[in-house]
């Protein structure tokens, strides 16, 4: 039997957050164990609603196509604000409602997801129990990551953070051991050797809790993506101590490689219209993304960031966290190890990754004595996403 690797979604669906989600439930090489909620592209209100909806036209679509149930993820919710700045979100891109104003006409909510949401534990109403597409918790999102962590053996579940890193920062600082038992967390955010997005020097995720993203970079100190790294990591959480965390990210740089175009959604996506529950939720909010696409960027394609990144993920599952995996896997992706830091204070720059650029400092300071070492993906090869996309979400069956 193929074994799966657990993970944990960390989200503030958003467009791209939703193919994200599918596109790793609809693996069969991952096993989606909790989907954490935190404030981000709309307010944590929208991002609860639009979590359950999106978990329930998945669910929805495994009945109708008659296939075996799947594994109900929790969903736990999380921070509502982020550390220490007031709240930014990206309503200009993803709409109102994070979903692209689906709720208007396109698409309805099930009536009773407010009610879904509560945790009501062993008293729970059988006919809602009977009904639910995702688990429920007492935990909030923070205590839930540390929780599923615990249920399995050490640096075998990777995390996906693919919003604002609040609620993984509050993880950390509540239990640092046992957050160091991640395999490894796979975020996308931050804008390396390019401009920003949300502004001129940041990439949204990060400006949207700079603190949360200092300290999760902060956690990579002392990581090597070696065995002998990868052994001395085992041996600490195995002593009862902090073992430093695989950071990889996939900022901007990168992340741009992972695009659709309008003329693909045209032939692939569209014409499936309401045929299954799946496909009629996703063409009620894609429609949207390539309108504003053309109006604000005059493009017309599309860059799925968080798509893009679960997709890193799961080519990473074979490199267990010591350098050892896919022997092609270089072929596809480039990437640098950084002492990448975030910068938390400046007026112009809040969100910033920085990375000492100067080319004559042989052997480069860290910022405060000891080096951050992440893992940044600044290149990879965009037509195998837009391949491997369309072929497992709308079955286009490109090269079969």
């Amino acid at each position: 039997m193929r074994v799966k690797e657990p993970i944990i979604i960390d989200t503030d669906p958003g467009i791209d957050d939703a193919l994200a989600i599918i596109l790793a439930y609809l693996s069969p090489d991952v096993d989606i164990r909790a989907i954490t909620l935190t404030h981000g592209n709309v307010g944590l209100e929208c991002v609860k609603k639009n979590a359950a909806v999106i978990l329930h036209a998945l669910n929805d679509n495994q009945r109708f196509l008659n296939l075996p149930p799947k594994r109900l993820p929790v969903l736990a919710i999380g921070a509502s604000l982020p550390l220490a700045i007031k709240p930014v979100e990206a309503t200009y891109f993803h709409g109102e409602d994070g979903l692209g104003m689906i709720y208007n006409e396109l698409h309805k909510a099930p009536e009773d997801w407010e009610r879904h949401l509560l945790h009501q534990g062993e008293e729970e109403d059988s006919a809602i129990a009977e009904r639910r597409w995702f688990e429920t918790t007492p935990r909030d999102a923070a205590d839930e990551i540390l929780y599923q962590l615990k249920q399995v053996e050490p640096l075998t579940m990777t995390i996906a953070a693919i919003g604002p890193l609040t609620n993984l920062a509050l993880a950390y600082q509540r239990d640092p051991i046992t957050f160091s038992r991640a395999k490894r967390v796979v975020i996308m955010g931050g804008a390396v050797n390019v401009p920003g997005n949300i502004c001129a020097y940041a990439e949204f995720n990060f400006r949207a809790d700079p603190h949360a993203a200092q300290i999760v970079m902060g956690t990579s100190k002392g990581f090597q993506h070696t065995p002998q790294g990868y052994q001395h990591r085992l041996d600490l959480i195995q002593q009862g101590k902090v073992a430093p965390c695989h950071i990889v990210i996939m900022p901007l740089d990168g992340s741009d490689d992972g695009t659709i175009s309008k003329s693909d959604y045209e032939k692939y996506i569209l014409p499936l219209g309401k045929s299954t529950p799946l496909y009629g939720f996703v063409n009620a909010f894609m429609r949207w993304s390539f309108e504003v696409c053309l109006e604000y960027y005059n493009l017309d394609n599309w860059a799925v960031y968080d798509a893009y990144t679960v997709l890193l993920l799961l080519e990473m599952i074979q490199d267990k966290g010591d350098g050892k995996g896919d022997p092609t896997f270089n072929e596809r992706w480039d990437y640098e190890y950084l002492d990448l830091t975030v910068e938390t204070e400046g007026q112009y720059t809040l969100g910033m990754c920085c990375v000492d650029r100067r080319d004559y400092q042989k052997d480069k300071k860290p910022w405060d004595g000891t080096a951050n070492n992440v893992q940044c993906f600044l290149a990879g090869r965009g037509g195998r996403f837009r391949d491997i996309m369309l072929n497992t979400i709308f079955n286009a069956r490109i090269g079969v």
